[in-house]
């Protein structure tokens, strides 16, 4: 085997070495990420409140 086809082996392995530690690496930080205990509480409200809501629904499948 010569010495640049060994080489681009080695390099291969280690460019496949790197991206699967860097993805691990993502997985974990987004599962801690989602398991932490901070969040956001949110009030929502409609603007206008409707009369009638089939009436709205009805004009919409026309």
């Amino acid at each position: 085997m010569t010495y640049k086809t060994k080489s681009l082996i080695y390099f291969s392995c280690f460019v496949v070495a790197s991206l699967m530690y860097y993805q691990i690496e993502q997985q974990d930080e987004f599962q801690e990420h989602i398991n932490s205990e901070t969040f956001v509480e949110a009030e929502f409200q409609d603007e206008m409140e409707p009369e009638n809501p089939q009436l709205d629904f009805e004009e919409d499948q026309k």
